[in-house]
């Protein structure tokens, strides 16, 4: 009889245990989910904050800097379109200079830095270990350390404020080679091996076999990459001085602000400066994501 009533007790134990790790389970996830809440509003804060202090007038910023505005004034856009220059450019040439900046560095960064992790992680050659031990160093220099002997360099090759400092950003090494060169190493050798079979040479391989797989990779860098150049000022301000960014041009135009108290309009080209990036992100967020998730080769 007894072993009856310990027999109908185990089952009973049993959904006990699995009730209280569900509980325990439902605090964890409630836990999660306000503290991602709490680290998403904290980066929605600011965007919030900016767009909302671009709709007021000065006086109202200066006075109450987090109520929301008396008078919604879009005006300060229009003047933030009109007002924004840097060296005699307007916002039309600020912009046109921005995207061959950023369009140019990201293309030459990635595609050399594809090609430079996947034969340091596939090929055995005599100083391999040393590229990659570069690519570690550079990362380590402070970039204000740095700046100094880059000017130097430039100057005595003689791109300073010239379109071909862009080729200073094919240099193969740094954040971009480190990711890539982690990925290359974990990727399988047989695809390459049947085509190589098949007759193909290094870069065919390269370019049908090894780019597709990495795709959700370089399009995860290339957005990373874009943000970089698109917000970088202080690279065009030391070494394209003619040739003024957006980034450039706002930074120029905080500087005026802080005496002209004219910050709402500084917050309108912020938020005007930001749409690109935006959509940018929002273009390719799903592609990344298939990408990622289909694995492989097809066809």
């Amino acid at each position: 009889m007894e072993q009856v009533v310990q027999s109908e007790q185990i089952p009973a134990r049993r959904r006990s245990r699995r009730a209280g790790t569900g509980k325990a389970f439902l605090v964890f996830k409630i836990v999660m989910f306000v503290i991602f809440l709490i680290y998403a509003i904290s980066l929605l804060y600011p965007i919030l904050f900016g767009f909302l202090s671009s709709l007021k007038t000065q006086s109202e910023y200066s006075n109450a800097p987090t109520a929301l505005p008396v008078e919604w004034l879009f005006s300060n856009y229009i003047d933030a379109f009109v007002e924004l220059s840097a060296d005699g450019a307007d916002m039309f040439t600020m912009l046109f200079n921005s995207l061959w900046y950023t369009v140019g560095g990201t293309v030459l960064g990635i595609f050399v830095s594809m090609m430079t992790a996947y034969v340091a992680a596939k090929y055995e050659f005599p100083g391999k270990k040393l590229v990659y031990g570069i690519s570690v160093f550079v990362m380590m220099i402070p970039i204000v350390g740095a700046m100094p002997s880059q000017f130097r360099i430039y100057t005595a090759l003689g791109i300073i404020n010239s379109p071909a400092l862009l080729i200073s950003f094919a240099s193969g090494v740094g954040f971009n080679f480190i990711v890539l060169y982690a990925f290359y190493q974990s990727l399988s050798w047989e695809y390459a091996e049947a085509a190589f079979i098949d007759g193909a040479g290094d870069f065919r391989v390269f370019i049908q076999v090894m780019v597709p797989q990495t795709m959700s990779v370089v399009l995860a860098l290339a957005v990373v990459t874009c943000v970089t150049f698109w917000n970088d000022y202080m690279g065009p301000l030391l070494f394209l001085k003619s040739y003024p960014t957006l980034a450039t041009g706002i930074y120029r135009y905080k500087a005026l602000s802080v005496m002209n108290q004219n910050m709402p309009v500084y917050f309108a080209a912020l938020i005007m400066s930001m749409i690109p990036v935006v959509a940018l992100y929002i273009a390719f967020q799903n592609k990344m994501m298939d990408l990622s998730l289909g694995g492989g080769i097809k066809g």
